[in-house]
Formats: C-alpha cells, sequence, structure tokens
C-alpha cells in the first residue's frame, strides 16, 4: 500500500490529490508531496525487511511513524491546515498503527 502510494506521489502526485478529493493545492506545493511521496514509498519498502526475519523491528519503527502522521494529519485538519478531505490519511495510518501494535502485543512475531 505505502511503496504504490509512494510511486503514485512521486510521479503522479496531482492524480492522487484527485482521486482524495484535495483541492486547492498550487503548483509549486507539488515538489513536496513527491518529497513526502519518497518517504512514504521508502516506508512501504521496509515492510520487505519484515519478510526477512525483521517483522518486529519494522512494525515497531513503522507503527511509530503512523501514529505520529495520523496524530499530524489529524492536528492540522483541527486547526484548518489541512482541508478535511486529508481524514482518510489520518484514518488509514492509525488504523494499520494500531493493528501492528496489537500484533506486536500478541507477538506475533516471535
Amino acid at each position: 500500500m505505502d511503496a504504490t502510494t509512494g510511486l503514485l506521489l512521486v510521479f503522479c502526485p496531482a492524480w492522487v490529490l484527485a482521486a482524495l478529493k484535495i483541492e486547492g493545492v498550487s503548483p509549486e506545493s507539488l515538489v513536496f508531496l513527491r518529497w513526502i511521496g519518497v518517504f512514504v514509498g521508502s516506508v512501504g519498502l521496509s515492510y520487505g525487511w519484515a519478510l526477512r526475519g525483521a517483522g518486529e523491528t519494522v512494525w515497531k519503527f513503522t507503527a511509530l511513524v503512523r501514529t505520529l502522521v495520523a496524530a499530524f494529519v489529524t492536528v492540522s485538519i483541527v486547526d484548518g491546515s489541512l482541508v478535511p478531505a486529508w481524514a482518510g490519511v489520518a484514518a488509514t495510518d492509525a488504523v494499520v498503527a494500531v493493528v501492528q501494535m496489537v500484533g506486536l502485543r500478541k507477538r506475533w512475531w516471535r
């Protein structure tokens, strides 16, 4: 999911915004979405390490990242910096973070 989203943000950020129904982003801002795409894609690719024996570490790190992203996006929506259409991003990150935290507590990787 994140690897694909990252690639889409790098190569066609305006299309991603349109798919999320996010309007009003200036063309100059697209370079920052591409930059975020590199980060998002990297997080997505890190899940590959989980399949190579580093699952617990990857899930700890990505759960932290997802929790922080969900919090940042939520606060940014509340303070008016981001439009409410970004709530889907916050919700997705929050849900995946919770699933990973539950999995870590249940020792799915041990």
